[in-house]
């Protein structure tokens, strides 16, 4: 996504408000730029403090979303704002966010805002969760390989062999109901596969 349709995409929600412009938006760096408006100036005259923290806060977030997968989100757990010096008013401050940490469930962004002469506005460090997709409703399929992402080898085994132990059970439940012989033959022969199943599964655990 380049810059400028990141901009049209944020025009409506608050990023778009505060008036950030970027410059970079890349998987380990976002560069953008904020006016100091006289609507986003406290009393004595400089850029307060809550607009440099969701300035940073924004730039952090936008680069996490270039790291996420399809049907992935994120959202700010942790921000640990260092005031420095002030962003007066009528000048513009830059802000560049740069990734510390990329993980399967947080990663971790440090912003520098500074004035137009180069010194060191804040420095914003934030840490982001990694959302996982949430599964479609009535799509059996994808709510069972959400039970096993991001799981351990072992933990995928011991579940699948209780998916293996409950199946069997839920055939020869439903072999008691059916009155053709030949269709309950079937059914207990599905019963004896999962059942065989869950003792392979069980077996490589105790190795």
């Amino acid at each position: 996504m380049d810059v400028a349709t990141l901009e049209k995409h944020l025009a409506g929600f608050f990023p778009g408000l505060l008036g950030i412009r970027f410059h970079e938006a890349a998987p380990d760096r976002v560069r953008a730029a904020l006016a100091v408006r006289d609507d986003l100036r406290t009393t004595p005259g400089i850029l307060h403090g809550g607009a440099i923290m969701a300035f940073a806060d924004t730039l952090g977030a936008v680069g996490t979303v270039f790291n996420l997968k399809p049907g992935e989100s994120t959202t700010t757990i942790e921000s640990k704002t260092n005031f420095l010096s002030a962003g007066k008013g009528g000048t513009t401050v830059e802000g560049e966010s740069t990734l510390l940490h990329r993980g399967r469930r947080t990663m971790v962004w440090q912003t520098r805002v500074t004035n137009p002469d180069g010194r060191l506005v804040a420095v914003v460090t934030q840490t982001q969760a990694v959302l996982e997709a949430a599964p479609k409703q009535g799509d059996p399929i994808a709510a069972l390989g959400a039970m096993f992402a991001q799981k351990p080898l072992d933990e995928q085994q011991r579940l699948l062999a209780t998916l293996e132990r409950a199946g069997a059970a839920t055939y020869r439940a439903l072999a008691e109901k059916v009155d053709d012989p030949a269709v309950r033959a079937e059914l207990e022969q599905a019963a004896l596969r999962e059942e065989e199943n869950a003792r392979v599964l069980e077996r490589l655990l105790a190795h």
